[in-house]
């Protein structure tokens, strides 16, 4: 890790940190340029706002976390289990990440456009790690169907709708707060209804 990479993950956690604290919104550069011990312009150099801060660092920790979880997910039995766990896990992180830095409606809807723009190669990742579980199964006469990655993909695309939707519906609604029990039972039952139709009988 080079000094610039450094500083940046200094800035990373202590902005984090403010978050937390005061939340995205009435967080300040200022804030968070002296809970990590530079002044705001020098902060400018790395970057344009509060909200690139926070996607950045989201979509850091996220991809530690999607790392984790797949080693976890592979240690479940069955791919039905295996995938409904990646599934709901993956959203109740996203969930718990948003409460923990206290992300207000009008945060949300400034940080999603940059943040599925950078989290299209994590996806790519997702969808490759759920192929190979469709594929394993597959080998093992588990499941009866011609196309794991695409099933893959609609299972990734779907669960990432379901989320955006119930955020979307909160933002245009100016909920204080976002539910997403409502998209964790939908993604529980996509799950369900797809291995009913692929799941090798007899």
């Amino acid at each position: 890790m080079n000094k610039k990479e450094q500083v940046k993950e200094r800035i990373g956690q202590a902005a984090m940190e403010c978050f937390e604290r005061y939340g995205l919104e009435k967080t300040t550069l200022d804030d968070i340029a002296k809970a990590v011990g530079l002044n705001k312009t020098s902060l400018y150099y790395y970057y344009k706002n509060k909200e690139d801060i926070f996607i950045e660092v989201a979509i850091r920790e996220g991809e530690s976390f999607i790392n984790t979880l797949q080693q976890s997910t592979l240690k479940k039995k069955g791919v039905e289990n295996q995938i409904g766990f990646y599934l709901e896990s993956r959203l109740n992180y996203y969930t718990n990440v948003l409460n923990m830095n206290r992300v207000s409606v009008e945060s949300l809807d400034k940080i999603l456009p940059r943040f599925f723009e950078l989290y299209d190669a994590m996806m790519v990742q997702e969808k490759d790690f759920l192929t190979k579980l469709l594929l394993q199964a597959i080998a093992q006469e588990q499941l009866d169907m011609e196309d794991p990655e695409n099933t893959a993909s609609v299972l990734i695309n779907f669960a990432n709708a379901l989320k955006h939707s119930t955020e979307q519906q909160a933002i245009l609604k100016k909920q204080v707060e976002i539910d997403y029990a409502q998209s964790l039972r939908d993604t529980k039952f996509l799950v369900s209804l797809i291995f009913k139709g692929i799941r090798k009988q007899g």
